[in-house]
């Protein structure tokens, strides 16, 4: 039974309440991973066939190197000069932002590591590039997302290949901002244009 004490109580706290509850629902959530095949045509300006990677220019003048899948049968093939379309595999995985929690600061940071003991030298290398992306559709039936990088590149529809990132995509909305925090583009073949 409610009192005078009781509902003085309820008329305090309960205003803090419902902000809690909101905040508990723009909280960032990990695990939409993602998939997606492309094509481009572009120039080859480097090729390194011990990294297995291949520099290329585009149309719009920007230059970028991919890593090529060990699937390329013809990557010996490929000299520099080339016009080729290449096919890419684009696999990211996404934490999921409401549209008033706010996102990190886009960013591309690797790490460079070299050691030597007598005529043995090792490396490693490790990257890792952080950008937010904008949801411009969902469609969960079809466990699709499309999303826009603010930043350049067009819309793209990307398979949600996880079973925990289908289930996310009900509370995915437009307009939601999504941060990329893996991300691996894989050149799958190198063909000649026309």
């Amino acid at each position: 039974m409610l009192n005078r004490r009781g509902l003085i109580a309820i008329a305090v706290v309960g205003p803090t309440l419902v902000p809690a509850v909101i905040r508990a629902q723009d909280q960032a959530i990990v695990g939409i991973q993602t998939v997606t095949t492309y094509s481009a045509d572009a120039r080859i300006t480097a090729v390194d066939p011990a990294a297995r990677t291949v520099t290329v220019t585009y149309a719009d003048g920007a230059v970028r190197t991919h890593n090529v899948g060990p699937a390329v049968a013809n990557f010996g093939a490929t000299r520099i000069g080339d016009m080729v379309t290449l096919a890419f595999e684009d696999r990211l995985t996404f934490v999921l932002s409401g549209r008033s929690t706010p996102t990190p600061p886009n960013r591309d940071v690797s790490v460079v590591g070299t050691a030597s003991a007598g005529q043995n030298l090792t490396g490693v290398a490790a990257s890792q590039a952080v950008g937010t992306w904008w949801v411009v559709g969902v469609n969960p039936a079809g466990n699709t997302i499309t999303l826009v990088n603010p930043a350049s590149g067009p819309v793209r529809t990307y398979n949600v290949t996880t079973q925990a990132g289908r289930d996310q995509l009900p509370r995915v909305k437009i307009g939601d901002s999504l941060t990329a925090i893996n991300s691996q583009v894989l050149v799958l073949s190198i063909t000649p244009s026309a």
